[in-house]
Formats: C-alpha cells, structure tokens, sequence
C-alpha cells in the first residue's frame, strides 16, 4: 500500500489512502481466548457470528476506560486493534487476568500495515468486487487485506506488511488528517497512554458508540456502567468544536467558559488546513453550548460542531 502524506486534509470524492502509522495489534490465541475476551471487554464477541469487528473497551474496577478495540476473528484467534496505545503495557496488565487459561496475547502490530481508505468509497469496493456491509463493523477479506467499516467515508484497511495488498495499489495517497477528521465526525477517541483510566465510558460516548451492551454479564466495572446508565448520572461527555488557528492544541489542554474557569480538556484535535482545527473534548454537559475559549490562546472561541447520536 502507497502511504504517502499530504499536506493538509480536504473533503474527499475519489477516495484517497491515508496512513494509519499507530495502529496497533494484538492476537490472542487459545483453547479459552474467547471466553476471556468475554469475560474482560465491555462487548461479548462469538466465533459462530457472522465476522465483524466489534467495538468494545476495557475498563478497570472504577469504571474508566483502559483500552479501546475493534475485535474480530482472524484464523485460530482474534485480533485487537487500537489505536495510539502501548501495546506491550497493555499485554502485560492484560496477561494478569488469564491466569490458568489457555490463553496466549502477542504483539503483532510490526506484521501488519494499516491505512485508511477516506471519501466516496462505495464506488471504490464496488469496483473491485468487495462485499462490504454499511455498519459500523463490518468487516471483509479481499485481495490478501482485512477491511473494516468505520463510518460511511471511512474504511481501514489492514494488510500483510511483507506482502501488502494490492487491493489500493492506484489510489491517491492521502495525509493522516483526512482520516482522522472523518473519525471526529464520529466521535472517535484515540486512548493514548496519557488518556487511559482517565474516563468512564460515558464520557467518551461509548455508550452511544455501541461500545457498552447493557444486557451483558459481569465484567470490570460493568456495575459502574450500569449504574450511570440506570441513573443518569452523566455530567461529562465528548463533544466536536472548531477553531480558527494554526496551532493544535495538545491532548490535556484546558477548555474555559466566559468567566475563565476550566470547563473540559481535549482529547484529541487535528489541523483540518492552515487556519482551522478540530478537536474532541470532554466536557461538563451544561456547559458545552456556552461561549467557550481554548487555552492556551486566549480568545480562541471554539465552535460546538455535531457528532452522531446528539
């Protein structure tokens, strides 16, 4: 796969293919490999099911959100995919829950290359005979890749890194920032290191995501998930603003309403071209439709912009 970047992100007709430098892999392979990643994710998954990659989290006893994944079948095993994480830290904290299962984690993020397929993108798999369902999830093999459905402009494409794929072999290459700001406008969070065990899954909007099955069995902080699903008790919730500006603001920065006080942080953001950015950000709900400011830049007045499910 060509994966050449651009210099800025544009809306997309023909499709274009974008880089996807930090994803990461990890196979779990084993005679109980299911009925642990049943027993420790937020979303059962089943071998007998038609394929698809399902989006679950991993939380701790607190609730907050670990590690987010597309989980899928793959050969013997499955795979989890995510994104900006510390691959190894995560196998190590995940290989202290198997115990004496027949249960085997491996970081094969250096075998596979990913890249992101943005714009129109139906005519693209048409094209190339690609059976490829429109829901989130969904998932198909062609050509020696893996592709996933991400969003209507959105499919990620994973393919063997000694021998990739030529399924996208002649389409334009596209810069990380298109595919990243098509995952804004679906509330994607990356968990990078800095933001794991920060925040409940409501926060980051798991629960409107498909993330979080509410009918589902015990699992690590299922019951804190339960009980701010029961109760209602949300005050906190990612939301999409746009500014004016050249700097991207990093992960942590503080958001402020009208009289200065600290309302949010971001989570994510992009610079969609020279003079605008984009960014995710969690927070307080009664304040996300007021007046309000990204520090460090002081009068950089964001605007609240639409996410899926608001």
């Amino acid at each position: 796969m060509t994966m050449q970047t651009t210099t800025a992100a544009r809306e997309h007709v023909e499709p274009v293919l974008c880089p996807l430098p930090d994803m990461g892999v990890i196979e779990v392979t084993g005679a109980d490999a299911e009925a642990f990643l049943n027993a420790q994710l937020s979303r059962n998954v089943h071998s007998r099911q038609p394929p698809r990659a399902t989006l679950a989290a991993w939380l701790d006893a607190r609730g907050r959100v670990l590690a987010l994944f597309r989980v899928l079948r793959a050969g013997g095993g499955w795979l989890l995919l995510t994104r900006g994480a510390d691959i190894e830290a995560l196998i190590r904290r995940l290989s202290l829950f198997v115990l004496r299962a027949d249960v085997r984690l491996r970081n094969l993020s250096s075998r596979w290359l990913a890249a992101a397929a943005v714009g129109q993108i139906e005519p693209w798999l048409e094209t190339r005979s690609v059976a490829l369902g429109g829901q989130g999830g969904d998932s198909a093999t062609a050509n020696g890749a893996l592709l996933i459905r991400i969003g209507p402009r959105l499919v990620h494409l994973l393919s063997d890194a000694a021998a990739p794929t030529e399924l996208a072999h002649d389409i334009p290459a596209g810069a990380e920032q298109s595919a990243a700001l098509e995952e804004f406008r679906l509330g994607l969070v990356n968990l990078t290191p800095r933001l794991s065990g920060r925040y409940t899954a409501h926060m980051l909007n798991l629960d409107r995501l498909g993330a979080v099955a509410f009918d589902k069995g015990c699992y690590p902080g299922q019951e804190v998930v339960a009980r701010t699903q029961n109760l209602g008790t949300v005050k906190r919730r990612v939301f999409r603003f746009s500014a004016q500006s050249r700097q991207e603001p990093a992960v942590g920065t503080a958001l402020t309403d009208s009289s200065g006080s600290p309302v949010g942080e971001v989570v994510r953001a992009v610079n969609v071209d020279e003079s605008r950015v984009e960014m995710l950000a969690v927070v307080r709900i009664e304040s996300a439709s007021g007046a309000l400011t990204c520090a460090p830049e002081r009068g950089l007045t964001l605007t609240r912009e639409p996410l899926p499910g608001e």
